[in-house]
């Protein structure tokens, strides 16, 4: 009877060597994926950024298709006109007489941040002092802030190193959206 319950009790549990055999495991199994996690993450950050950017680079050409103007710039990274129409002022390009061309809302809605948690600006000038390739035309871009070093190579090589600029100094990146 003694050695029933001696035999009982030795199989109860596992032993602290199983138990580190069984973490060990577990630690090499997170080494190996965690890295590819995040790479998978930071993919995905990058495919909605081009989403985005082809999404809002086709509002801006309806736009202009429909009004033969460029939207203003949005400083604020808010709606330049292509989800609400906008209103002329003193300091717009767009008369009325454009907008009563406008066919929109050429956007569901205006993103609100970029992957990144910057935002978007869609800018309509000419001769950025960030574009070191610009050679006088006027250009239109949309602006990333907060893009990492990583993104922004991603970015070049999927959109074309002739589409995006990156401003090292303010962790922008510009991709072009249409140029004269």
């Amino acid at each position: 009877m003694w050695q029933r319950l001696k035999k009982a009790r030795d199989q109860r549990g596992f032993t602290l060597v199983e138990l580190l055999v069984v973490i060990a495991i577990i630690g090499i199994l997170a080494a190996i994926i965690a890295p590819n996690a995040f790479k998978a993450i930071e993919n995905s950050k990058v495919a909605a950024a081009e989403a985005d950017y082809k999404a809002i680079k086709a509002a801006v050409l309806n736009f202009y298709t429909d009004t033969g103007k460029w939207p203003d710039s949005n400083a604020n990274g808010q709606d330049p006109g292509l989800v609400t129409k906008p209103n002329t002022s003193s300091n717009s390009n767009l008369t009325s007489t454009d907008l009563n061309n406008w066919n929109g809302p050429y956007l569901e809605r205006w993103p609100s941040k970029n992957p990144w948690g910057g935002k978007y600006y869609y800018l309509n000038d000419a001769n950025q002092n960030w574009d070191s390739q610009s050679d006088g035309d006027l250009a239109r871009y949309l602006q990333l802030d907060s893009v990492p070093d990583g993104a922004f190579n991603r970015l070049k090589a999927d959109l074309g190193d002739s589409m995006v600029i990156q401003d090292t100094t303010n962790k922008k990146v510009y991709i072009l959206i249409s140029k004269d």
